[in-house]
């Protein structure tokens, strides 16, 4: 509902004019415009004010819609970083903490992380790509993940491994939520050119 005008003794209340409803994101706007005691010419100028003030509201409501459309592609992109093909199996640089010369610093592993549940039983495991390879850290990553499912076979999950040009995509995304990852922490199979200088050396 935008605009509706309100004839005598079609309003329960008695009401006779216009109502303007817009709906702008999750806020219902609405003002009145009564006709009562107006002149026509004073009816056609409270139209026109009507009318303005609905193409006012529908911009904002077009605008604030596609700010939300933006931002949900946003979300769905930058969670989507982290999945592979398989259920239940990420890839993302983990940090983990050491102390050095009695200071802590964090240092960063790219790994594949398998997580699930059988029969209500949790697991968890990680697999270093910087120590297996990439090849055989998603190997022995859906290996796992195959046997907590009780899969007999699992060579149709060993197709859905993701180019390993993902964690490019997934370096950017960590480092612009403020993580500070080398670049000598990229998996060995990476050139560090394509994502020079997003943290300073």
């Amino acid at each position: 509902m935008s605009i509706r005008e309100y004839l005598p003794n079609e309003h329960q209340a008695g009401f006779v004019g216009l109502r303007l409803v817009v709906k702008v994101g999750s806020d219902y706007r609405q003002k009145y415009f009564s006709f009562r005691n107006k002149s026509d010419e004073e009816k056609d100028a409270l139209r026109a004010t009507a009318q303005a003030l609905n193409a006012e509201w529908n911009m904002e409501r077009t605008l604030t819609q596609s700010i939300k459309e933006r931002d949900c592609r946003e979300i769905r992109r930058t969670s989507s970083a982290y999945t592979t093909g398989v259920s239940g199996v990420k890839m993302k640089f983990v940090r983990y903490h050491k102390i050095r010369a009695g200071e802590k610093r964090a240092y960063y592993t790219p790994y594949f992380k398998v997580s699930g549940s059988t029969k209500n039983v949790r697991f968890d495991k990680l697999f270093n790509i910087k120590q297996l390879g990439y090849d055989m850290a998603w190997h022995k990553a859906i290996a796992f993940y195959a046997e907590k499912k009780g899969f007999s076979s699992f060579s149709h999950l060993l197709e859905r491994k993701p180019p390993v040009e993902q964690f490019y995509v997934i370096y950017r995304h960590q480092v612009s939520l403020g993580h500070q990852i080398p670049l000598r922490r990229l998996p060995n199979e990476l050139d560090p050119k394509p994502v020079e200088g997003l943290v300073p050396a």
